[in-house]
C-alpha cells in the first residue's frame, strides 16, 4: 500500500487495466444475449476494453499518444476519460447480474475521475499525459506583418 501513496500513478493504472477487464467481460456477458444491439454494444465493449488494457500495459511511445491525441483527446485528462468511463459502465447495465455489476464498477470509477478532475490532488499518469509538443518541431507559418 505505501508503493501507491508514493507513486499514485501506479495505482491508477491498475485501475485502468481493471476497467478494461470488466469492460471485456461486460461485452461477453453482452454478447451472450443475442439481439443485434447487444451484439453491436458488446463487440465495442470488447474491443474498448483491449484497448484500454493494452494502452495501460505499455508504455506509450511519444507516436502512440500522438494518435490517441488526434482521434480521443479525452483519454488524456480525468474528466474525459471518466465521463468516457461513465458512458461505458451505463451502456453495460442490462441483461444479467453480472452486467449490472460491471457497469456499476465501470461507471464508479468514471465519478470518480470525474471527481479527481475537480480536487487536482493527483498528476495523471504517463498513460494519461498528452504527447509532447516541441515547438521547432512543428514551424507555425506566420503571414506577413505589415
Amino acid at each position: 500500500m505505501e508503493r501507491f501513496t508514493q507513486n499514485p500513478a501506479e495505482l491508477f493504472r491498475i485501475v485502468n487495466i481493471v476497467v478494461g477487464g470488466f469492460a471485456v467481460a461486460g461485452g461477453v456477458g453482452s454478447l451472450i444475449h443475442h439481439s443485434f444491439s447487444s451484439i453491436i454494444i458488446g463487440i465495442y465493449e470488447v474491443l474498448i476494453g483491449a484497448i484500454i488494457i493494452f494502452l495501460e500495459i505499455r508504455t506509450p511511445t511519444e507516436e502512440h499518444k500522438a494518435l490517441i491525441h488526434k482521434y480521443a483527446s479525452f483519454m488524456h485528462s480525468f474528466i474525459g476519460r471518466g465521463v468516457f468511463y461513465l458512458l461505458l459502465g451505463v451502456l453495460m447495465l442490462s441483461y444479467y447480474t453480472i452486467l449490472y455489476i460491471c457497469g456499476s464498477v465501470v461507471g464508479f470509477v468514471g465519478l470518480a475521475y470525474i471527481a479527481l478532475n475537480f480536487l487536482q490532488m493527483f498528476e495523471p499518469p504517463s498513460t494519461m499525459q498528452p504527447p509532447n509538443n516541441d515547438p521547432e518541431a512543428q514551424p507555425v507559418w506566420q503571414g506577413p506583418t505589415e
